[in-house]
C-alpha cells in the first residue's frame, strides 16, 4: 500500500542561518502515526511545511500523491489541521464557529457540523460562547473543526498538552476512532504516553534531524532486558550515576531516590524490569530525564 504522506530530504533554514530541519525523510501510512521530539526539535516546523503554511527550504513533501509546493490546493483539500494555537472568536457560539469554519472549507452539507459535534461530545455545549469554554473544551472544538469534511489525513500538533487526564483520554479516543476508518492521523507531541497508547509506528526528531522512524516496538527493543531500578541515597549519588550510565526518568520517594537506568554493560546486579516506550525514548534522547 502506498504511503499517504512522504517527506523527502526536507530541510528548513531561516534567515540568519538557523536550521530547524535538516534532511528529514520518512513516510506515513494509514492509522495513527506518532511524531516525537523535545520542544524545539522541529516537529511544529515539519507540520507547518506539511500543511503548506511554511514551505521547506529544500526537499519535497507529498500528500496522497500531491506535491505541497506545486499542488497546495489539492493538498489542503485532503488535510484537517489542528495547530498548537488555533485562533478562535470568543463571541461566537461553538456551533457558529464550526459553521464559519465549514464555510471557509467550502462545505455545503450543514449536517457536518452536527456530526463533528457528536464526535467530540460537544452537542450539549453547541450554544455556549467560545470565550466561556474551558481549555479542554476549546481543544475539542479545535479537533472538531479539523474533522469537518472528513479529510483522509488529520494533522494534530500537541493536542493534549496542558489537558487533564480525562480530557487526554477523550482526545485519544477521538483520534483512534477516526483512524480506524482507513484514515491517517499524524500526531505530533512530546508526550510519550500518547504515542504509546495510540501509535504502532512513529518517528523521532532530535535537534532537527530524524533520529528514528519505524515500528514503536523496534524502538522499545533497544532497551528491553537492560532497564534496571537502582536505589540511591541522595543527589550526589545520582550525579555520580549519571557519569557512569544512561539515567532514565527518576522518582524521588520519602527515603530514597529510585533511578531507572539502562545497564549497557551489565555492571549493576539488580534484575531487569519491564521497559517502557518512555524508557526507549529518553535513552535515544541521551537520558538524564527526571520526574
Amino acid at each position: 500500500m502506498e504511503p499517504n504522506i512522504v517527506f523527502s530530504h526536507v530541510t528548513k533554514t531561516y534567515k540568519g542561518g538557523v536550521t530547524s530541519l535538516e534532511d528529514v525523510s520518512f513516510s506515513v501510512g494509514s492509522g495513527v502515526f506518532g511524531l516525537l521530539g523535545h520542544n524545539g526539535a522541529g516537529k511544529s516546523t515539519l507540520m507547518k511545511a506539511l500543511v503548506t503554511v511554511e514551505p521547506p527550504t529544500s526537499g519535497a513533501i507529498q500528500v496522497c500523491g500531491f506535491d505541497t509546493a506545486r499542488q497546495g490546493r489539492e493538498v489542503r483539500q485532503r488535510l484537517g489541521y489542528l495547530p498548537q494555537e488555533l485562533p478562535m472568536y470568543p463571541s461566537l457560539s461553538v456551533r457558529e464557529f464550526l459553521r464559519y469554519m465549514g464555510e471557509l472549507k467550502g462545505l455545503r452539507d450543514k449536517s457536518q457540523v452536527e456530526n463533528v459535534l457528536a464526535q467530540v461530545e460537544m452537542q450539549d455545549f453547541a450554544r455556549r460562547k467560545i470565550g466561556q469554554l474551558s481549555g479542554g473544551m476549546r481543544r475539542r472544538v479545535g479537533i472538531a473543526q479539523a474533522l469537518l469534511g472528513e479529510p483522509p489525513i488529520l494533522v494534530v500538533d500537541e493536542p493534549t498538552a496542558g489537558l487533564d487526564p480525562e480530557e487526554r483520554v477523550r482526545f485519544r479516543g477521538v483520534l483512534s476512532r477516526y483512524a480506524r476508518q482507513g484514515r491517517t492521523v499524524l500526531l505530533s507531541t512530546h508526550i510519550v504516553e500518547d504515542v504509546h497508547q495510540l501509535c504502532q509506528h512513529l518517528a523521532v526528531l532530535r535537534k532537527g534531524r530524524l533520529f528514528y522512524a519505524g515500528p514503536s516496538q523496534e524502538l522499545l527493543h533497544q532497551v528491553e532486558g537492560r532497564v534496571k531500578v537502582l536505589p540511591l541515597g541522595d543527589d550526589r549519588e545520582l550525579a555520580a550515576l549519571q557519569r557512569q550510565a544512561v539515567v532514565l526518568p527518576t522518582t524521588y520517594e520519602q527515603n530514597a531516590i529510585l533511578a531507572r537506568v539502562v545497564d549497557e554493560s551489565g555492571r549493576f546486579p539488580q534484575p531487569p524490569v519491564p521497559a517502557t516506550l518512555e524508557d526507549a525514548y529518553v535513552y535515544c534522547m541521551g537520558g538524564k530525564s527526571h520526574a
